[in-house]
């Protein structure tokens, strides 16, 4: 049962990572809900979601740089580390967590560059429109995990793109977690790396 545990966190981070998609109803294509499936010549849909501070593209962006080392000490001693993105190639999804400290606390980026935060609107287990630094952000969770262990933010940095931050509680081991409070620790590390992704496209 060791081993399980100790493997556990870093599973679970790849497949919330992974669920993007699964977690929204299947549509034949990434288009923000509404577009009905038009031709790309039609006339682009009005975005569902309110007009951005700025344009903060992620093509190219490191996620491992939107938190400063001072800023990662925050939330784990332990170094961030780069996972493959399954589903953008030659791409990385960054990772900090607290394990093998417990409680074990997780959270995971990624740049989403093929549809934008509006996207996940949809999400069959439910969706909430926030805020994060002044940029809205849909707020939902994975199909594959316990919602009250995890959160998944997805910010509208840009037309199309969206920075993705995620939090889970694996063991359900932090003190009063439920998905509010799994919301309140992503959104903690979304303000700062807004903030920096200011910094870095600028």
């Amino acid at each position: 049962m060791t081993e399980c545990r100790g493997l556990w966190p870093a599973t679970v981070l790849v497949l919330l990572v992974s669920a993007g998609l699964v977690g929204c109803s299947s549509n034949s294509s990434p288009a923000a809900p509404g577009t009905g499936g038009e031709s790309a010549s039609a006339a682009p849909s009005r975005s569902p979601l309110p007009p951005r501070p700025a344009v903060l593209r992620l093509v190219g962006v490191d996620p491992c740089a939107l938190l400063t080392p001072q800023q990662a000490r925050q939330f784990t001693p332990v170094p961030a580390r780069r996972v493959a993105n399954d589903q953008q190639p030659g791409s990385f999804d960054c990772i900090w967590s607290t394990f093998p400290t417990n409680p074990v606390n997780n959270w995971t980026t990624r740049a989403v560059l093929d549809h934008g935060a509006e996207y996940y609107l949809d999400s069959v287990t439910g969706a909430q429109l926030v805020q994060v630094a002044g940029f809205a952000a849909v707020q939902t969770s994975s199909s594959l995990a316990d919602p009250e262990k995890q959160c998944l933010l997805y910010v509208d940095v840009a037309p199309g793109q969206a920075l993705d931050v995620q939090y889970i509680n694996p063991n359900g081991d932090y003190p009063g977690i439920n998905h509010q409070v799994a919301c309140q620790l992503a959104s903690k590390a979304a303000e700062l790396m807004v903030a920096n992704l200011r910094n870095l496209v600028h």
